[in-house]
């Protein structure tokens, strides 16, 4: 939500605690090689589509994996450049809550890296600015209110009736690079139809008099509470090192369940390129 290299926005979408003592594909690869088919439920997938804003040129992809472990929904998320070669990663588990979860997301382009990891009871955010720097780790600010990365669609979901009937809520969403949260709030814009039918749209805004400071983040879901559409300023960012513009979409057609979890095992395996091809 910034264009300040150093700045992550809020993300569009979504981290194995194990992978945060292995490197997260073989931490991944190791519960489904070691812990056998039992371990983790069929997987559901769906895509989406990020475009440059304004524009219908693709800026990168990102492909969501969904599956239970051990009666924890977690998520992988593979980013992919316009032609598929994958540049980046995200893990999800949600622990200790579904708002609130612990999460790795790693871009190769420059080598960033930011997220939350539980260790011996507490929980740390951690930042990597690039490749060649350090890792800078700090204590989880305490907040009753907090929302961490993807946790913020679990957040939607648990306030949609509050949203339907005209009841905006304030949320303090992560901002990891700069180890706080802020202060947000969620209100309803006009509904839409669309070729899926009726749809409902929000727009997520920093709270408070220093709000314009930052441009809002337009979201259209569907009457199932499913995101459909993210238009703002998204978590992965351009060669200049900036937060991209984009309007992401997410197709429901390309939406499938009862995934194999050797298509997990794969993704997971994927090699992260360096750059993207023009």
């Amino acid at each position: 939500m910034t264009d300040r290299p150093t700045e992550r926005a809020l993300p569009a979408a979504l981290a194995v605690p194990a992978a945060f003592a292995l490197p997260a594909a073989l931490a991944l690869l190791a519960l489904f090689a070691l812990e056998g088919p039992a371990a983790a439920s069929a997987a559901e997938r769906y895509e989406g589509i990020a475009y440059v804003r304004g524009t219908d040129r693709i800026a990168y992809r990102e492909t969501h994996w969904l599956f239970d472990r051990d009666g924890i929904r977690e998520r992988l998320v593979l980013y992919q450049c316009a032609d598929r070669t994958a540049f980046g990663r995200k893990w999800l588990r949600e622990v200790p809550s579904a708002v609130a979860p612990d999460f790795d997301f790693e871009d190769a382009l420059d080598g960033y890296r930011e997220g939350v990891r539980t260790e011996q009871g507490a929980r740390l955010v951690y930042v990597r600015e690039n490749a060649r720097a350090e890792e800078r780790t700090r204590p989880l600010p305490a907040s009753a209110d907090g929302v961490v990365d993807a946790g913020f669609d679990a957040f939607v979901r648990e306030h949609w009736q509050d949203l339907v009937a005209g009841r905006d809520p304030r949320l303090d969403f992560l901002i990891p690079s700069r180890f706080e949260y802020l202060p947000f709030a969620l209100s309803g814009l006009p509904d839409i139809t669309t070729d899926g039918g009726p749809a409902r749209r929000f727009k997520l805004r920093l709270a408070g008099w220093y709000g314009f400071v930052l441009p809002g983040i337009d979201l259209t879901y569907d009457r199932d509470a499913r995101l459909m559409e993210f238009d703002g300023v998204g978590n992965v960012r351009d060669a200049a090192g900036k937060n991209q513009n984009v309007r992401i979409v997410f197709p429901a057609e390309a939406m499938r369940s009862n995934v194999p979890q050797s298509e997990i095992a794969r993704a997971a395996a994927e090699p992260l390129a360096s750059r993207c091809n023009p």
